[in-house]
């Protein structure tokens, strides 16, 4: 079933267990490098704690918009952290990030409640090392749309592997008028898959996904942020089946964005799987504010904009 992340996990594990070690480690460091600034990712607190302690500029780079970072729980860990290491309380549920934060989707993707003054948003250039696109995939069928499916490279270590969603994925689009590709995941051979080989779905263990969205009509996905971020790239339209983490919220905001459609785990059959891909297929409204949020994906500047603004910190 859909775990989601809950705001007294995240307060615990993220800004309570993790960042009290991570800051610990970082001052130690800090003594002989004296950083001018610290850059840290949105769910690495550790950073942060070290860059108030030290006196010096820090920002975030954020790689999950949608966590609860401006919960009460949250806000009192932090303090409590805060107090541990002689710093005063703070008021401010995002002061983590009040100084810089960097995006990178568009504002839009984010619920207006946090949109921060201090937000830059960049575009992610595209992966050139993915090199070409398979040769089994580049010759598929191209007179139905094309389905992509893939659960992530952490679905394969969940107990069980994720096996009964993937076989539901794969029977599913196996019934339905598309072309499908479904990854399984990077340690699993497509040639001992033992569940259901429609002659209409290519089973595959690694895909080149972001050469592979750009020309997909639908995401069947776990809702992680990369792959989320990609698909707005490529505006291509989502299901989304949230494992886990953040993946759940995410889910839900593509859902109010209308760019797709979300369906817990525990929910998932073959008739709920179907009905979902046949609704955001067959409504171009879908595609169309995916295309949208690609537009404005495309008229970010570019990620390596992101050293000259986190060098003004420091001026």
């Amino acid at each position: 079933m859909t775990v989601e992340l809950s705001p007294e996990f995240f307060a615990s594990a993220f800004v309570g267990h993790l960042a009290e070690a991570g800051a610990q480690d970082l001052l130690e460091v800090a003594r002989s490098w004296q950083p001018d600034l610290i850059l840290h990712e949105s769910t690495e607190y550790g950073g942060y704690l070290a860059a108030e302690c030290l006196g010096i500029p820090h920002g975030a780079l954020d790689i999950a918009p949608m966590a609860p970072y401006a919960h009460p729980v949250v806000t009192e860990e932090l303090n409590r952290q805060r107090g541990k290491l002689g710093l005063a309380p703070v008021s401010d549920a995002w002061h983590t990030f009040r100084a810089f934060r960097a995006g990178v989707v568009p504002e839009d993707f984010y619920p207006t409640d946090s949109r921060l003054p201090s937000a830059r948003y960049y575009q992610i250039p595209a992966q050139s090392a993915q090199g070409a696109l398979d040769q089994d995939i580049a010759q598929l069928s191209t007179d139905r749309p094309l389905v992509l499916a893939t659960l992530g490279s952490n679905a394969t270590q969940l107990p069980g592997g994720a096996q009964a969603l993937l076989e539901t994925i794969v029977a599913t689009l196996g019934e339905l008028p598309v072309t499908g590709v479904v990854a399984l995941g990077a340690d699993r051979d497509p040639r001992q898959w033992d569940g259901a080989r429609p002659d209409n779905v290519h089973l595959t263990s690694f895909v080149q996904q972001e050469l592979l969205l750009r020309s997909s009509d639908l995401f069947i996905t776990h809702a992680g942020f990369n792959g989320t971020r990609e698909a707005l790239a490529a505006g291509v339209p989502m299901v989304a089946v949230p494992l886990f983490a953040e993946q759940s919220h995410n889910a839900g905001r593509l859902q109010q964005l209308g760019v797709g459609t979300r369906i817990d785990v525990q929910d998932v059959t073959r008739n709920s799987l179907a009905e979902a891909a046949r609704n955001v297929l067959e409504d171009r409204s879908y595609r169309s504010r995916a295309q949208g949020l690609q537009r404005r994906s495309h008229a970010l500047p570019d990620l390596n904009r992101l050293v000259e603004d986190a060098a003004a910190l420091v001026a």
